[in-house]
C-alpha cells in the first residue's frame, strides 16, 4: 500500500507542476478560412508576470520567455502543415505584469494546415495530438444536413488513434481506484485549483460566410447567424450545469486530476455549452463536418459545371448556379 501510494504521488507531483506552469498561461488561437480556400491563423499567447519571474530568478534556460519570441513562432509554423508562413509577430505588455505575442499565420490551402488537437481525450493523445481541415464541395443531399451546392469543412485527427479495449462477455470491469487514492485527489484539488486561476485555452474556427450544422445540433449563434465555432473554449471562470465554478465541482475535478478527460461527470457538465454560454466547450466525441455557401472561387473551382442532386433517388436535380448557391456577401458585413 505505502509503495501504491508513493508512486501516486509521484506521478501527481509530475501532473501538478505541468498544471502550475500551464495555470500562468493563456492561448487563444483563431483559423479563419478565406474565400479563396486559404487559412489565416491568429495566435494571442500570453504567460504571466508570475511565471517569467521564476524563470528569471531562477537564471534558468528561458523556455516561456522563447514561446513569446518570434524564433518560438518560426518554429510553430514549421509544424503547421506546407506552405505554412509567418506574416507577423509582435510583443506587448499585458495587465499583471504579464506579457503576450500575437502572431499572424497564413497558408495557402486550408487542407494542408495541421494544428494541435482539441481533442484532449483521444486515447494515447501524445501520439494522436493533430488536427487537419479538410474543405471540400457537396453535390449531392444527405438526409442528415448535407445540402448540395454547399461547401463543408472536417476537422479530423490526422491519425487514427487505438479503440479502447473491449472486455470479453461476462468479463467484470476493471476495479476503480480505492477509497485512499480518491482522497489523495480530493487533497489537491484546492491546489490544482489555485494554478489553474486565471487559465484559458481557446481554439475557433471562422468561415467568411455564416455557418449551418447537421439537423438538431445546437451550438453557440445559431439563430444569429453566427461565421465562428469554438473548437475548445476552456478558462477558470467557467460554470457547471449547476451554476457552480467548474473547477469546484468535486466528481469533474476527480475526473480531471486522473486525467479521464471523457469521464461521464466531465461530459455531463459540457453537453449543454451549446446553448449555455458560461459551460465550457469541449467536444468530447469530436465534432459534426460545418457547413456554408461557396465564395465565387470555390465555386468556380468546385461547382462550375456540375450536377447537384437533393435526393436520394436523385429525381431531384439541376445544375449548380451561382445565383441561387453562391455566397453573396450583404454590404456591411
Amino acid at each position: 500500500m505505502r509503495d501504491a501510494r508513493r508512486r501516486v504521488l509521484s506521478l501527481l507531483a509530475v501532473t501538478a507542476l505541468t498544471l502550475a506552469l500551464g495555470g500562468c498561461m493563456q492561448l487563444e488561437t483563431n483559423i479563419r478560412l478565406e474565400q479563396d480556400g486559404s487559412a489565416v491563423i491568429t495566435e494571442r499567447l500570453r504567460i504571466s508576470g508570475k511565471l517569467l519571474d521564476l524563470e528569471s530568478d531562477a537564471g534558468a534556460e528561458k523556455i516561456f520567455t522563447r514561446l513569446l519570441e518570434k524564433s518560438g513562432a518560426e518554429a510553430r509554423v514549421a509544424q503547421m502543415g506546407e506552405g505554412a508562413a509567418l506574416e507577423s509577430h509582435k510583443v506587448q505588455d499585458a495587465e499583471g505584469g504579464s506579457r503576450e505575442s500575437v502572431s499572424v499565420y497564413r497558408i495557402g490551402d486550408i487542407n494542408k494546415l495541421q494544428y494541435v488537437s482539441p481533442f484532449l481525450n483521444t486515447m494515447q493523445y501524445e501520439k494522436n495530438n493533430r488536427i487537419t481541415f479538410e474543405l471540400f464541395p457537396i453535390y449531392q443531399s444527405t438526409w442528415y444536413g448535407r445540402h448540395a451546392g454547399q461547401m463543408a469543412v472536417a476537422v479530423k485527427l490526422t491519425t487514427k488513434p487505438p479503440q479502447p479495449p473491449q472486455r470479453k462477455e461476462g468479463e467484470p470491469p476493471p476495479p476503480g481506484p480505492s477509497p485512499a487514492n480518491l482522497q489523495i485527489y480530493r487533497d489537491l484539488k484546492p491546489i490544482f485549483q489555485d494554478m489553474m486561476k486565471d487559465f484559458r485555452v481557446k481554439l475557433t474556427f471562422e468561415s467568411y460566410a455564416p455557418l449551418r450544422f447537421r439537423q438538431y445540433y445546437r451550438y453557440r449563434g445559431m439563430g444569429a447567424g453566427t461565421r465562428t465555432f469554438d473548437l475548445i473554449d476552456f478558462s477558470s471562470s467557467n460554470l457547471d450545469n449547476f451554476g457552480g465554478n467548474f473547477l469546484e465541482n468535486e466528481e469533474v475535478m476527480l475526473e480531471l486530476l486522473r486525467g479521464e478527460m471523457g469521464g461521464h461527470n466531465i461530459v455531463e457538465h459540457v453537453k449543454e455549452s451549446g446553448t449555455n454560454t458560461t459551460l465550457p466547450v469541449f467536444h468530447t466525441g469530436g465534432v459534426p463536418e460545418i457547413y456554408f455557401r461557396p465564395s465565387r472561387p470555390l465555386f468556380d473551382k468546385n461547382f462550375t459545371g456540375k450536377e447537384l442532386i437533393f435526393d436520394d433517388k436523385a429525381t431531384q436535380k439541376r445544375a449548380a448556379e451561382w445565383e441561387k448557391d453562391g455566397y453573396k456577401e450583404k454590404p456591411n458585413q
